[in-house]
């Protein structure tokens, strides 16, 4: 496996990660608002769906390219390479069950991604700026559903994704061991200080267990409870 390189936390590149994502996906809301009271929302949405496609697939040719390609490295098998799958599906096709496993689950991982940056495949100009701008576009997507589409998870959303995700950890644990991986970390915990992510092994993965669910738990609380109900629901 690759050497990871970890962002130096409140570095020049910690810094500018952090605040140029927060202000590339307020720019898309705000963008997004605008082409919805234009009547071309749905371009707009497939635009950017097309954006966050091509740069998917240039990321896996540069990798190639590069001769980085492996299988314990480079499928898309993280929690948040899961999840950058489903946003694109969700903004060709929106629909509630993406929304919610984006919303209660991906953002507060792609959160935790951006405060404590671990880049899987090394140091590189490119890997920085792909990172933060991947991990941006999945925190921008269910704020877009919030925000723009005005969809509200429904009172199953809470358990339906963690049981979701609990699948996925059982998937890829099993993925792990044939291909010797350690994707979402289950094998090993991830290198960042992050005081969220308990030690020693297998400790961490308790760690996921609790901070996951209230995670989940938090994000379905306040977006139920605390941000205004929509005059009505996108489908």
């Amino acid at each position: 496996m690759h050497p990871h390189y970890l962002v130096p936390l409140f570095s020049t590149h910690w810094f500018l990660g952090a605040i140029l994502s927060f202000i590339l996906f307020s720019a898309l809301i705000y963008l997004g608002r605008y082409a919805l009271t234009k009547g071309f929302e749905l371009k707009f949405r497939l635009f950017l769906a097309g954006i966050f496609l091509i740069r998917e697939v240039y990321l896996f040719a540069y990798i190639a390219q590069k001769g980085m390609f492996t299988l314990q490295d480079s499928l898309p098998l993280h929690l948040c390479g899961i999840s950058y799958m489903f946003m694109i599906v969700f903004l060709i096709k929106p629909n509630h069950f993406l929304f919610e496993f984006l919303l209660l689950l991906s953002l507060g991982g792609a959160l935790q991604s951006i405060i404590t940056p671990e880049l899987t495949h090394g140091y590189s100009n490119y890997f920085i700026i792909d990172y933060y701008f991947s991990h941006a576009g999945i925190i921008f997507v269910p704020m877009y559903g919030l925000f723009v589409l005005k969809l509200r998870p429904r009172k199953s959303a809470w358990w339906k994704v963690w049981l979701l995700a609990h699948v996925i950890l059982i998937s890829v644990y099993l993925i792990n061991l044939c291909l010797e991986s350690n994707y979402i970390y289950l094998m090993e915990a991830p290198l960042v200080s992050n005081p969220l992510i308990l030690h020693p092994y297998p400790m961490h993965l308790l760690g996921f267990e609790i901070f996951g669910t209230l995670h989940i738990l938090l994000l379905f609380w306040i977006s139920r409870k605390l941000l205004p109900k929509p005059h009505f629901t996108a489908t």
